[in-house]
């Protein structure tokens, strides 16, 4: 299969982002980078961007503040194309802001408010074409 990649303008990102709410957040734990499936939503004031999370406050996330990534992506197996995209900043507790968004958890205990602070984000849509030999998916960082 030859794989066709197309990097994401900014505008498309946030258009692929903003009505899902389920991601993988990544953050740093003893030294090493761990993805977590959370329910997210995806806040936007004064053209600053925040991803706010609500889980655990003994969850690893929960205790965590610092640098933050979330990925969000879709594959469709049966149209052979996919679309990938990463928001990177930090995350941080919040107290009680009631401006926020609920990303609405599927589990229940989780009470602590998290917001990671957007920074940068990138995205990357992919198409395939089946060949005679095979599949393979070139999967790359490209900055918006």
């Amino acid at each position: 299969m030859t794989v066709h990649t197309h990097d994401v303008p900014t505008w498309e990102v946030l258009r692929l982002v903003e009505p899902a709410r389920i991601g993988r957040m990544c953050i740093v734990d003893h030294g090493t980078p761990i993805a977590l499936p959370v329910n997210f939503q995806l806040l936007t004031r004064d053209q600053r961007h925040q991803v706010v999370v609500r889980t655990g406050p003994n969850s690893l996330i929960g205790r965590y503040t610092g640098p933050a990534s979330l990925e969000v992506d879709e594959i469709d197996i049966d149209h052979l194309s996919a679309w990938s995209v990463i928001l990177r900043g930090t995350v941080a507790p919040v107290g009680n802001d009631r401006t926020l968004p609920d990303p609405e958890p599927w589990l229940e205990g989780r009470d602590r408010w998290m917001v990671m602070q957007v920074d940068a984000m990138s995205g990357r849509r992919f198409s395939g074409v089946v060949g005679s030999d095979g599949y393979s998916v070139e999967w790359q960082i490209a900055d918006c």
